[in-house]
């Protein structure tokens, strides 16, 4: 019988060691991933140079360089293995009906947590594993299929291109304040807010205040004053008591707007159109992920009727 892939080495476990070591262009550092050491990963990749009769890498004094036949090997290894690895974690995943969700901490406690119960109910047989993030940062992007199955996070506007993640939704920014600020159910007018109390910044750049106002020809009124935090739930849980005016989302607090735990103020204008959105991106596919995006699609869809009907019946003025 004439023998099948010839030309490669004996044992692949080579292939797996040059793979790491090509991807972190460091001995030690592949050695640290695969749990051995950095002798023994030199020696497998020096025995896989002599089966293969290429070069690999250019070694330097103190640092590694792929050589070109290297380049091109290890671009193959890389892809075959990521697949490979993501056919296995669906596989697993069918069977132990696990979904694993990343998502950006404020809309974790503000918006997913508070209705999982909704999704639990529909599919009681899956088991959700909930990890957080802070959210604001591109390098959710870059997500391997080890990290989770879906990933759910608010980042600047993404432009559109092949592999990039879904578009969930805008956010609607608008001051929101609790009557334990202003010690009365009166209604009180966005000139009386702003100017009689203190502002809570949702974000260390203070971006929301300075967008909403500027979106609203109040730029006169931009200032640092007030207190200063690094994630939205931080800002809200000071709002909730009382502490000041804070910037938000309204699309993750429609229960307290409705509950009147949190007020706009009177002829409040929602901003649309701010610079931070809403994505989502699959990681692995499966039977639950797509129910998982399709019952998420759905709440927004709730939300965003609620939203609307509380504008129209309050007067508040949604501008894109």
């Amino acid at each position: 019988m004439k023998k099948r892939h010839n030309l490669l080495p004996s044992s692949l476990n080579g292939l797996r060691v040059f793979e790491a070591s090509a991807r972190h262009l460091s001995f030690t550092l592949a050695a640290e991933e695969l749990n051995v050491t950095q002798s023994a990963v030199s020696r497998q990749i020096r025995q896989l140079e002599e089966q293969l009769g290429l070069p690999l890498f250019i070694r330097h004094h103190r640092s590694l360089e792929l050589a070109s036949q290297g380049k091109e090997i290890a671009l193959l290894l890389t892809r075959q293995y990521s697949e490979l690895n993501q056919t296995i974690r669906q596989l697993k995943a069918k069977e132990t009906d696990t979904l694993r969700v990343q998502v950006a901490m404020s809309f974790a406690v503000r918006w997913l947590i508070p209705r999982l119960h909704s999704f639990k109910s529909l599919n009681p047989d899956v088991n959700i594993v909930l990890s957080s993030s802070m959210g604001h940062s591109n390098e959710l992007l870059q997500l391997e299929e080890d990290d989770c199955d879906i990933a759910i996070y608010n980042v600047p506007e993404i432009s559109k291109s092949a592999n990039m993640p879904t578009f969930f939704r805008k956010e609607y920014l608008a001051p929101v304040y609790s009557e334990l600020l202003t010690k009365t159910d009166e209604p009180i007018s966005v000139d009386e807010l702003i100017a009689n109390y203190p502002r809570l910044h949702p974000t260390s750049d203070q971006c929301d205040w300075s967008e909403w106002l500027s979106r609203n020809d109040r730029t006169e009124q931009i200032n640092k004053d007030g207190l200063t935090f690094n994630t939205l739930d931080m800002a809200l849980t000071s709002c909730f008591a009382g502490q000041g005016v804070t910037i938000t989302d309204l699309m993750l607090v429609v229960h307290e707007l409705q509950q009147g735990y949190l007020k706009l103020p009177t002829e409040a204008t929602i901003v649309t159109n701010s610079t931070w959105q809403y994505y989502y991106q699959t990681v692995t596919k499966s039977d639950n992920v797509t129910r998982f995006i399709d019952w998420m699609v759905q709440e927004e869809k709730k939300d965003w009727a609620a939203l609307t009907h509380m504008a129209e019946l309050h007067g508040w003025k949604i501008i894109d």
